[in-house]
């Protein structure tokens, strides 16, 4: 008996494209180190694409304990950030014995933390004390400043300053104006707890690389601008474009079409019968839906690359399978490849078509979803940008 034929729908990895957009980085904030992020399984495209893709970054950032086992597993011998710290005491145990670095944000992380200093201690990670500057989710407000001071003495006699470190994430890193604030607030609870000489300091997501040069210090953290799609206010917009800043898509997801519809004037598609058909159509039905990260929300009218030429999506997103017009598109038929997004079709178009953000798309490709890494530049495979 033949094996069967998988289902069409596949993410592709490009390694290259991850070095690359990385060295973007760098280029940006030379001075800095950088911890790429790699946290959601690396933004959906793999903690073992990222390892490889990032081998040139100083560290590597994750959210999970579990994304850091499989980190050091692949060979990982860097820095490897905990972004938000442990979130509870005897996760303390492996952070020790996987040689994390640690964000310590609330005071219970700072006893949990203080309370096995001595197993911790023999870790190599530094521990970074994240304030909250105006963005309101995680960090020492300003106000926990003086409660703060006896752990931070502590640490400092225990571990030296040079394993001790100083961050803050921006509400707004897009807006340089919407920055001067948060960015007074951390110079002054820096000042007030007494930041010393060898303290590394973290400021910069991507956006942050890309519009805030002067608060680049000894760290960034980029993560979205790594995977290809623009971290800027208006990413369609001249100049703030992913391709204006240089960066290659590394993800691609992709299907087939695998039927063929043809409908009169009057006939809907899909559920609902969102889409009624205005004048005679040809309809292509594309393996790919809900289930597999596709949005359900999803207006007529999102761009899907078909064969050569972006399409228009028709009728709902259902949960397997997704219909677009190929009336004026002859050469498509069953067969015919499909790019939800990628090198054919940016990932921020579609975004924006959907009322969404990169990161979402991005990160909601499902688990069912075949994937494949390659090392190839996404941007030299053969093909050209339709758009």
């Amino acid at each position: 008996m033949p094996p069967p034929i998988a289902r069409p729908v596949e993410l592709t990895t490009f390694e290259a494209a991850l070095a690359h957009n990385l060295a973007v980085v760098h280029q940006r904030a030379p001075a800095a180190s950088v911890w790429a992020v790699a946290k959601a399984r690396g933004y959906g495209h793999g903690v073992a694409a990222a390892t490889r893709g990032f081998t040139r970054a100083e560290g590597l950032a994750v959210l999970e304990i579990q994304e850091a086992v499989e980190a050091r597993e692949l060979g990982w011998q860097k820095p490897i950030l905990l972004l938000e710290g442990a979130f509870g005491p005897a996760d303390l145990e492996a952070c020790a014995a996987l040689n994390l670095d640690l964000v310590v944000h609330h005071q219970d992380q700072m006893e949990w933390l203080l309370s096995r200093l001595d197993e911790f201690g023999r870790s190599r990670g530094r521990v970074w004390i994240k304030l909250n500057t105006g963005m309101n989710r995680l960090g020492f407000a300003p106000d926990a400043h003086p409660s703060l001071a006896s752990g931070l003495r502590q640490l400092r006699r225990e571990r030296g300053p040079e394993r001790l470190g100083w961050l803050t994430h921006l509400a707004r890193a897009e807006s340089p104006p919407a920055t001067e604030r948060p960015l007074a607030r951390l110079q002054e609870a820096l000042h007030t707890l007494e930041a010393q000489a060898g303290e590394a300091v973290s400021i910069c997501n991507s956006a942050g690389v890309f519009t805030l040069p002067h608060a680049h210090r000894d760290w960034v953290r980029p993560g979205l601008a790594l995977y290809g799609a623009s971290p800027l206010e208006d990413p369609m917009a001249e100049g703030q474009t992913a391709e204006a800043l240089g960066l290659q898509p590394a993800g691609a997801l992709r299907s087939r079409v695998i039927a063929l519809q043809t409908l009169g004037p009057g006939d809907t598609v899909g559920y609902g019968e969102r889409y009624r058909a205005e004048r005679p159509m040809r309809i292509g039905v594309v393996a790919g839906g809900y289930a597999d990260g596709l949005p359900r929300s999803a207006p007529d009218g999102t761009p899907v690359w078909v064969a050569g030429r972006t399409c228009d999506l028709v009728g709902r997103v259902s949960m397997d399978m997704v219909t677009v017009d190929l009336t004026d598109h002859p050469g498509a038929g069953i067969g015919s490849e499909v790019e939800f997004w990628g090198p054919r079709l940016s990932i921020d178009r579609v975004a924006a078509a959907c009322g969404t953000i990169a990161y979402e798309l991005m990160t909601g490709v499902t688990e069912r979803v075949a994937r494949r890494v390659v090392s190839a530049p996404s941007v030299q495979e053969g093909v050209e940008r339709d758009g």
